[in-house]
């Protein structure tokens, strides 16, 4: 299991990989793997599969805003009021925000 932090289009994870959003159903590893996203399914061009159902994975992975506990919850897009880079659609937090 690793952690992923996703920057919109570009993830990587704390063992150096990263991933490559190349279009809206396109994904590429740095291993070279080629992800379809198609809805809530995700095949990987190695054979693998994952199924996003809320904010969890079929491989026990979650995602939280920009941050994924494993591969599969990369694939989930975020369901909070975010633009895909994980920042809020409305405005910037500031520091005034913690007053």
């Amino acid at each position: 299991m690793g952690i992923w932090n996703i920057f919109g289009r570009f993830a990587t994870s704390d063992k150096g990989e990263t991933i490559h959003k190349v279009s809206e159903t396109t994904s590429v590893s740095s291993n070279g793997t080629v992800y379809t996203t198609m809805g809530p399914f995700t095949h990987g061009s190695d054979g693998s599969d994952y199924t996003q159902t809320g904010s969890f994975s079929s491989d026990g992975s979650t995602r939280m805003g920009s941050i994924a506990t494993d591969l599969g919850a990369v694939f989930i897009k975020s369901h909070r009021d975010e633009d895909d880079d994980g920042f809020s659609r409305h405005r910037h937090m500031d520091t005034d925000d913690f007053n």
